[in-house]
């Protein structure tokens, strides 16, 4: 007699309900990275204008925002989902591969996906702590910052490696900029073959959202290599720091307000990702 007949579910059917969770949290990841990339954009607006008004311009920073505003609580509750889910739909991608790339870049596709899970993993960690603490932070990421930075340019090689983290963010940085140039971003999950209004719209604000996530890393990695060539420790600001001195250049504040612009692109793209994208 068949398992329905029974009332119970196949392994089959159970396994195509799982599937079909793990895609519904990793839309729901896609989706909690477009929310915390538009907190992220509107703080760099106000170190951009001068308003004088608190935040902190990271995905950190942006969780403590979401966790001060009303339904704060639910919302830090999806982003611990969501980035979980997330997590593993590139787990996933990590350990199965892809047929579409072969040798060193099939290699580097496992490695890129891997390392973006373990990343997704410990945000939906921190979000978990604020919970935890009422949406509170503990410490503050830029002393934090401060101390690991100096105890590695104290420890042995220590400003060779300082020097060769920032070179990473540096070619992460070139990368985003390809991918808005050649539009690489449009490859996979099915996005590829939308048409009209929403291919236009994916297009433009997937360029301009991976343009300013290029110059930010591509500023932050400067800033971490004249940490390690003046052993200044301060020198590595991370991204808040790193806005917050361009605003304190002449034109610096345009240059902001376009980053702005840009993490709300990237904001939207994400969305749009959460909406549209062929998730497997």
């Amino acid at each position: 007699m068949p398992l329905a007949n029974l009332g119970l579910k196949s392994g089959d059917d159970t396994t195509q309900q799982a599937t079909k969770a793990g895609v519904i949290l990793a839309r729901v990841g896609f989706a909690m990275r477009g929310v915390l990339y538009a907190f992220i954009g509107i703080v760099t607006l106000y170190i951009g204008c001068g308003t004088g008004k608190s935040g902190t311009a990271s995905q950190k920073g942006a969780m403590k925002i979401l966790a001060d505003e009303p339904g704060g609580f639910v919302m830090l509750v999806l982003v611990v989902v969501g980035f979980i889910g997330y997590g593993l739909w590139l787990l996933s991608m990590a350990i199965r591969g892809t047929h579409k790339k072969s040798g060193c870049k099939a290699v580097l596709f496992r490695i890129e996906n891997l390392v973006k899970a373990i990343i997704h993993f410990a945000l939906a960690a921190v979000a978990a702590n604020m919970l935890a603490n009422s949406g509170s932070s503990s410490g503050s990421s830029g002393s934090m910052r401060k101390t690991w930075t100096g105890k590695l340019m104290q420890s042995t090689g220590g400003r060779f490696l300082l020097a060769l983290i920032g070179v990473i963010f540096i070619i992460i940085a070139i990368a985003q900029f390809v991918k808005a140039w050649k539009a690489k971003f449009m490859e996979g999950m099915g996005i590829e073959a939308l048409q009209g209004r929403k291919r236009k719209f994916i297009l433009i604000a997937g360029r301009v959202g991976y343009v300013a996530r290029g110059l930010i890393l591509g500023l932050v990695g400067v800033g971490v290599i004249i940490a390690a060539a003046t052993s200044d420790a301060s020198e590595a600001k991370g991204i808040d720091g790193t806005l917050r001195e361009v605003a304190s250049y002449p034109g610096g504040k345009a240059v902001l307000i376009f980053m702005a612009i840009g993490f709300w692109c990237f904001a939207a793209f994400q969305i749009a990702c959460a909406c549209w994208a062929k998730i497997e």
